[in-house]
């Protein structure tokens, strides 16, 4: 995210209840950690976190035995990360221009941040995000093929930030016009996990238990693995 447009300090103080606030909200943060864990190449390694929002990534990731840089456009952001004392270099930057070397890093994450961005920024990041990766290294980000926050009858009820919907095979596009080379996919979530932290803990663990009987068409969220393509 550029930082004319980062969370302000009222947004980012809601963010964690909003998206992981009681047992179901914190059993979503788990699924996604364990998507991660996946994902990673092993630790120890550098990860550059963006944007890192609130820590909650970061911390899973340092609790790991990465090293990681937590960067965000947002300071109210990359403040609430501080607060958890992971011991992560903090950063304050825009994801199409990071102030980092060529090949700093073994991985980078990019969650819950695409599905904001149209094509062509999806593609300035894809790229940068490439060049602080070292040869061998891992972009991970996800994105959405569906969502019902799209809906207009929906969004005239509901206040909710404007989401864009890809398809997997324009990300995979994206993904070679970046320079990038697909390793892996995981896909998860049959509807928004906004709202399925609403829903109560037994029925979230029931649901997440049909998931993985679906086809992977009926899942809306993709994670995304890639590698530099040289």
């Amino acid at each position: 995210m550029t930082l004319d447009r980062a969370y302000s300090r009222d947004l980012s103080e809601r963010y964690d209840r909003h998206h992981f606030g009681g047992r179901s909200g914190q059993f979503i943060l788990r699924r996604d950690c364990g998507t991660l864990d996946a994902l990673l190449p092993p630790a120890p390694g550098r990860i550059l976190d963006i944007p890192c929002g609130t820590g909650v990534y970061t911390e899973h990731l340092a609790g790991r035995g990465y090293d990681v840089t937590a960067a965000d456009a947002s300071q109210p952001m990359l403040d609430i990360t501080g607060q958890r004392q992971t011991g992560a270099t903090p950063k304050l930057c825009s994801i199409f221009d990071l102030p980092f070397d060529d090949g700093a890093f073994d991985a980078t994450i990019t969650l819950r941040l695409f599905s904001h961005f149209d094509r062509g920024e999806i593609g300035r990041a894809l790229a940068e995000l490439r060049r602080v990766i070292r040869p061998g290294g891992r972009v991970i980000f996800d994105s959405f093929r569906w969502t019902p926050r799209r809906w207009p009858l929906l969004r005239r009820f509901v206040a909710q930030s404007y989401i864009y919907e890809i398809a997997p095979a324009e990300v995979e596009t994206l993904i070679r016009e970046a320079g990038l080379r697909k390793v892996e996919t995981a896909t998860r979530y049959l509807f928004s996990p906004i709202w399925q932290r609403k829903l109560p803990y037994p029925a979230l663990r029931a649901l997440a238990a049909v998931e993985k009987r679906l086809p992977d068409r009926w899942l809306l969220r993709t994670f995304w693995a890639c590698t530099r393509d040289d």
